[in-house]
């Protein structure tokens, strides 16, 4: 049985031999979640290797490599891909016996998932420089923020005179990054690509799937009508 914790307590730490999660996501339901998860863990209620009902598990190398900044990373990360988990639960970093490990929810959307993958990778690095989580979490978004949504590409998908962006492009542009599309948002508000009424304009847009094949990357070379036909013309009836 789990130990009964303080109201509004979330413990980081659960045993002498430093296991511990390092970052948690989401909100409170969501931490209250990863800590009962992580301490079953550790108590040994369950367990996670070798992989497979409980978990995918896979190794985080091409991870690091991808964010290219030499980091004091643990040895061997792992990522554990949760199966019949709560929704509510998001994901946490943690380390468990001397290894990184990386904790989410498999039945997350793609693109949510594969963002939060990347920052709680990204956190097991960084954490020995930040002890606060709010500046650990801001840290490591922007360095997912530097590898995944380079400015170059960004600025591609906006213009300076669009006010709206229908559903089927919030949602190509979101698997072009692999993110949440408004996580692309608030990167090109963050370089500036975007003012703060395109931000709060385009948050309302729900990215929705289109059966339409089409040219998704959009360059400044290319031609202003065919842009304007990508954006508009054929969002009517898609809704935005």
């Amino acid at each position: 049985m789990a130990r009964k914790q303080i109201k509004n307590q979330l413990p980081l730490d659960f045993s002498v031999r430093g296991n511990r999660i390092i970052l948690h996501l989401g909100q409170m339901e969501s931490q209250r979640a990863a800590n009962e998860l992580f301490e079953g863990l550790v108590d040994g209620d369950w367990i996670i290797e070798p992989t497979g009902e409980v978990a995918d598990v896979s190794y985080a190398q091409d991870i690091v490599h991808q964010i290219g900044h030499k980091l004091p990373y643990p040895e061997g990360i792992k990522i554990a891909q949760l199966h019949n988990i709560d929704p509510i639960f998001k994901g946490f970093s943690s380390m468990y016996h001397q290894k990184g490990w990386v904790f989410v929810n498999a039945a997350s959307e793609i693109n949510e998932r594969n963002y939060h993958i990347h920052l709680l990778t990204v956190s097991l690095g960084l954490h020995s420089s930040y002890a606060n989580p709010v500046s650990l979490a801001n840290r490591s978004e922007q360095l997912i923020f530097d590898a995944l949504l380079p400015y170059k590409d960004v600025e591609s998908f906006f213009r300076d005179d669009i006010s709206k962006i229908p559903g089927f492009l919030a949602s190509d542009i979101a698997n072009f990054f692999k993110v949440p599309f408004p996580m692309v948002l608030k990167r090109a508000l963050q370089l500036r690509i975007i003012s703060d009424e395109q931000y709060r304009n385009f948050m309302t847009v729900k990215p929705a799937s289109s059966a339409k094949p089409r040219e998704l990357f959009i360059s400044k070379e290319g031609n202003i009508d065919d842009l304007e036909a990508q954006l508009f013309a054929e969002g009517l009836g898609e809704g935005e």
